[in-house]
This record gives C-alpha cells, structure tokens and sequence, in this order.
C-alpha cells in the first residue's frame, strides 16, 4: 500500500514536471510568434520608407532628365535655326557675287546640283506619301501570338523604302529624316531609329518622283503592303502635286575612302 501510494506521488511529480516543460515551449512558442511578428513589421516599416525614397529619389531624378532633354531639345532647335538662317545668307552672298562672273556662276550651279544629288538641299515636287500605323491589335491579347507581329519594323519600312527606289523615287524622307546613301533604318526597341533619331509610329513616308508609278509599285498583289495587311498594319497612301522633302543634315566624315586618280590608279 505504501509502495502503491509512493508510485502515485512519483507519477504526479513527473506530470507536474511534464506541465511544467509543456509550459514553458508553449511560452517559448508565444515569444518567439510575438518576436517574429515584431520583426516582421519593423521589415515592413524600413521596406516601405525604403522604397517611398527610392520612389521620390527616381522622381526626383527623372524631373531633372526631363528639363536637360527640354533644355538640349530647346538648343538644338535655336542651332538648327542658326544654321539654316547661315546657309541663306552664304547662298545671297554666293548668288551676288556670281552675276559678274560666269566662270563662278557656272561653279556654283554645278555645286547646287552636286549638293541636291547628295540629298543635302530641300527639294520639292509631285509624289506620294505612305502613312503606315500599328495595328489595333497590338497591345492586345491575339491566341498567343506575339504583339511584335502587330507591329511596324524597320524591315518593312526598309522593303517599302526599296520598292520606292526601284519605282523611281527622286528624293525620300521618314517623318522629316532625309535617307541619303548612308542612312539607317533599324528598329530601337518599340521605335525605329532613322538617321540615329528615334522614331514612333505612325510613320510617314514622303517620296518625290511619278505618283502613278511609285503607287503601282506598292499595291500590286501579293506587294510589299499586302503582306502588311494579315496583321492589322494601317496604311494610306496619298498621291499629292506637290511634296516637299527636306535637306539631309547628317555630318558625313570619310576616314578610308579618298577620291581615286586619274585612270582610277
């Protein structure tokens, strides 16, 4: 009996003791959830006022991008006019000193045409213009088709630009970029860079040269805008009297070619 009873005071001693270690995990466990749920909101405290600063600092920095752009784009704009206002005036002055002298009005007139043959004079006459858009379809969702094919690419500015040529085109220009012999159409991203100037649709081609001939070049079946049309591109074309093509202004350095000699030695 007393054997009984010590076990009984012995297994009630280990129960307290079990309570006890149960007792002491289960604050254990309270104080770590409380610790983890003052760590985590601490985190999200310096998260947000991280990322509030980075916002502000990115606001900042793009309000100053935005006034240098205006400011360089206001600079080039007075530059531009600063120099077409010069080319005047060296044309007066070349036109004035040449009415007594023919030998220089005959140089000067060959200059002209060299000038408007290297596409660096403005020049005007019958044409086309071809505007081709995006279509609507891009930006949307189409069946897991790509929105890239929804969308206009130098390449088909580039075929357009060939089949203008092979029709006889006289003096071409994209949205005012003049496309002489060393100019560049490639795609940048969403946009089209011309002459090293980024370009957005809707793009305007404006070709001098036989309207008739320059627009049969473009339509005829299975053409060059047919195969635009499966995928949504817009296109208008516009057979005008009068087109008017601006000046090349890029800046052509040759470092290797040279003219040849004589007898091409």
């Amino acid at each position: 009996m007393q054997r009984a009873s010590k076990t009984n005071e012995n297994n009630y001693k280990i129960l307290m003791k079990d309570d006890e270690i149960v007792n002491k995990i289960d604050h254990g466990i309270v104080s770590v959830t409380i610790l983890c749920i003052i760590l985590g909101t601490i985190i999200g405290i310096q998260f947000k006022t991280v990322r509030s600063q980075i916002t502000a600092y990115d606001i900042q920095r793009v309000s100053e991008l935005s006034v240098k752009l205006n400011s360089a784009i206001a600079e080039n704009d007075s530059l531009t006019k600063r120099i077409q206002e010069n080319e005047k005036k060296i044309t007066e002055y070349e036109s004035y000193l040449a009415q007594d002298d023919k030998e220089l009005k005959s140089i000067l007139d060959e200059s002209s045409e060299f000038k408007m043959l290297a596409g660096l004079t403005d020049v005007e006459g019958r044409g086309i213009t071809i505007t081709i858009n995006d279509s609507p379809k891009a930006g949307q969702q189409n069946d897991g088709i790509s929105t890239d094919a929804f969308l206009v690419h130098a390449e088909d500015i580039l075929s357009i630009l060939n089949e203008l040529n092979v029709a006889g085109a006289e003096a071409v220009c994209i949205n005012g970029q003049r496309i002489i012999s060393t100019s560049a159409v490639r795609c940048a991203g969403s946009v089209v860079n011309v002459n090293d100037v980024k370009i957005a649709a809707p793009f305007v081609i404006s070709a001098i040269g036989d309207p008739e001939i320059m627009e049969a070049a473009l339509i005829f079946p299975g053409g060059v805008l047919d195969a635009l049309k499966p995928w949504g591109i817009e296109t208008t074309i516009k057979k005008l009297e009068l087109v008017k093509v601006p000046g090349s202004k890029q800046q052509i350095d040759f470092k290797e070619a040279k003219p040849t000699t004589l007898g091409g030695l």
